[in-house]
Formats: C-alpha cells, structure tokens, sequence
C-alpha cells in the first residue's frame, strides 16, 4: 500500500507541476505547484517508511532531498513574483540538483532489496545523474538541462504506473537471525559505529563546502558598499551562484548530520538527543530560509539589470541573509550545547570533546545574541571556539574507525581483546 501511494503521488506531482509551471503567474498555477511540493514531500515520507530500517541512510538522504525539492519549489514561486525569473530559475534547478543527486542512493537500495527489476534501477540511476548533471549545468550557464532530464522524466512515469500496480514488492533476501549469540550486541554496535561515521562524514563534507562557498566567495566578495559589491559579484556571478547552491546543499547536511548525532546518542539519553536533532533541523530551516535572500541576489545578478538599478536590491537580500542566519545561530548554539551534555554524560566520548563542543555552542550564542543586544558588538567568540567543532569532527571518523576494527577483532577470532573505543 505504501508503494502503491507512492506511485500516486508520483503521477499526480508530475501532471500538477506540468499543469502549473504552465500557468505560471495565475492563481491555479501557483495552487498547483504548491500541490506538487506537498505530493513531492509526502512521496519522500512514505518512501522513507519504507525504508529507514533496511536502508536508513538511503531512506534520510531521499526525505532530505525530496523536502529540500519541495522547499525550492515552493520558495521559486514566491521568488518569481517578488524578484524575477532569475532567482526563480535558480530556485528550480537547484531543487532538480538535490532530486537527481538524493535519488541515487535510494536506487541502488531498491535494487539491492529487489524491490525493482534490475532494468528500471539502473534507468532511474542514469536518469537521476542526467538529470543532476543538467542542472549543474544550467547553473553554470549552460542551457542543456531540459534535454537532459527527458530520461530521468519518462522514468518517473513508467516508475510511478509500475508502484501504482503492484507498489514495493517484498524483499526476498533472507534477513540474519537474531537469536545468534551476540547479535543483538553486534546490531547495537554497528549502529553506534554507523551513526557516527554518517556524522562525522557529514560534519567534514559540511565544513570544507561552507569554508569554500562562505569564506572564499561570499565574504571575499561583499563589502560594507552595496555598489562595490554588486560590481563584484556581477565579475564572478557562476562563482556566487554556486556558492549558494553549496550553502544550500549545507543546510541540507545538517538535517542529516542532527539525526545521525541522535541515532549515536539515543542510547545516552533518548529525549535529550532526540531535543537536540530537531534543534538543529529548526536551524537549517532557517538557514535554508536565509539562503533564499541569496538566490534572490543571486536572480537579480543574472537577470541583467544595470548596475546601479539593482545594487540597493542585491545589497538588502546579502544583508537580509546574515541577519536571518544570525538568528538561527541562536538555535545552532542550543543545539551544540545538548550535545555537549550528551557527550559529557557518554560513557564513549572524552569529557573534554564535550566541554569543547559545549564551548562552541556557547560561542555561537555570544556572537549572536550580542550581535542583537547591541549594534556595536564587533567581537567574533565562535572565530576561536569552533575548534570544539572541527574536535568532534576528528573524534566521530577515529570512533568509527577503531569500532569497525573492533567488530572485525570479534569476528576473526573469539580470543581478540576489544579495543578502548571511547580512549580517542
């Protein structure tokens, strides 16, 4: 049933996104591309149903990637009729973007369960890259995406009638038994080990793509006037337009990287970390909000206004941005600080991992709150305390490492001594 609803919801998103994009501009046309983004979202919920046991990373990355879909979506319309076509575009590919690369995993776990003939897995594998790879390109200039996603479109036909009549076939693969001596030790374990690999993997993807798009295009290319900046930012237009699309793809990292730090720290305290996960899911909500601003800058840029016409309008997006990311750092402080607690209170974690983690929370609550107390507040506290960041970073991969080595110890011989994991 929860394949067949699926294939529903495929079809129908599919005609009511036709339908509206077709009206853009009219009433029924932004209702129905509204529709589309609830359809497009439901589809990555019941999908993830579906999947979060066998496959959870598939299953996260998909509801990740079909809720940012839909976020775009939605955002594109309202874009398009307060900024122009521009921003609109942007909002639009980079939705497709996050579809096509999200996709890939669940695929590779439909046909890894047999849920889907061989065949159609590896259509809709290839389609997803076209389709990813055409809007990669539209958003450095080049203007092949449509041509590119008529395989990936086609396929979510024939895959939307197929799970329409038979849904998600059963899995015939022969499921381990539990009853084994130590399976269920083995289980808890793999899990742990898992949630922080996906974490710590996550954090460092994160950090290099913020460092590259925040720090080596952003910052260096706004300044305090709004006419220098827009000049700027005209001479390296493709550059800021992929800036926000990294910062974007960051926002959607952190839903991934909140419930993987959840997952490792649920056995420690199961409210605690579940309160800390929807934490930083309530950041990136608001950091993908701020982001809009940035595609709406980023619009006006490629729409091809004057200088001087827009540079007032460019400059108040920018400043809209950071005044919204400011707040949800609030949020991010919060957050950090939970985790903090959880890894002080975590027989595995170091006390002093945990104390520098809760030193970075609290950085983030100075430099934001301060910033909001009083306009004079210069002083930039999470400069030297994100370290406590970059420690966790390096903590979660040795974790993972020496947890994976520990379970190959068991396996390879029942004499092997198990190995300190919490000594990193």
């Amino acid at each position: 049933m929860t394949g067949r609803c699926t294939g529903a919801f495929f079809l129908l998103a599919f005609v009511c996104y036709g339908i509206g994009s077709s009206l853009a501009g009219q009433f029924a046309g932004t209702a129905l591309v509204v529709l589309n983004s609830v359809m497009v979202a439901a589809i990555g919920v019941l999908v993830f149903r579906a999947l979060r046991r066998p496959h959870p990373v598939a299953a996260w990355t998909y509801l990740v990637a079909r809720s940012a879909e839909a976020f775009l979506l939605t955002a594109g319309i309202v874009l398009r009729d307060s900024v122009g076509a521009g921003a609109a575009d942007i909002a639009y590919q980079t939705a497709m973007l996050s579809l096509g690369l999200g996709s890939l995993p669940l695929f590779l776990a439909l046909n890894r369960r047999g849920w889907l003939p061989g065949w159609l897995a590896i259509w809709g594998f290839a389609g997803y890259v076209l389709l990813a790879t055409g809007s990669a390109a539209e958003l450095m200039g080049a203007g092949v995406g449509i041509v590119l996603a008529i395989p990936g479109g086609l396929f979510e036909i024939v895959f939307g009638l197929l799970l329409l009549v038979r849904g998600f076939a059963p899995s015939t693969a022969v499921q381990p038994s539990a009853a084994l001596d130590g399976a269920s030790s083995a289980a808890g374990d793999s899990r742990v080990s898992r949630a922080a690999l996906a974490a710590g993997l996550g954090l460092l993807l994160m950090a290099v793509l913020a460092g590259l798009a925040n720090f080596g295009v952003v910052e260096r290319l706004v300044s305090t006037d709004a006419a220098e900046t827009t000049t700027q930012l005209l001479a390296n237009e493709r550059a800021f337009t992929l800036a926000v699309v990294a910062l974007f793809a960051v926002a959607c990292l952190d839903v991934l990287v909140a419930w993987a730090l959840r997952a490792f720290f649920a056995d420690t305290h199961r409210t605690v970390s579940l309160l800390s996960a929807w934490f930083r899911t309530v950041y990136a909500v608001v950091f993908a909000v701020a982001i809009t601003h940035l595609i709406a800058a980023a619009g006006l840029l490629r729409d091809g206004a004057a200088t001087d016409q827009i540079s007032p309008s460019v400059y108040a997006q920018i400043t809209e941005f950071e005044e919204i990311w400011s707040l949800g750092l609030i949020v991010f402080g919060v957050h950090l600080l939970l985790i903090g607690w959880l890894a002080w209170r975590s027989p595995a974690v170091p006390a002093w991992v945990a104390v520098l983690v809760a030193i970075a929370g609290a950085g983030y609550l100075a430099d934001s709150i301060g910033a909001l107390v009083s306009a004079a507040y210069t002083i930039e506290v999470a400069a030297v305390t994100f370290v406590g960041e970059v420690v966790l970073i390096v903590w979660l991969l040795v974790f993972a490492a020496r947890s994976r080595s520990h379970r190959r110890s068991r396996v390879d011989g029942p004499g092997a001594r198990p190995a300190q994991l919490g000594a990193a």
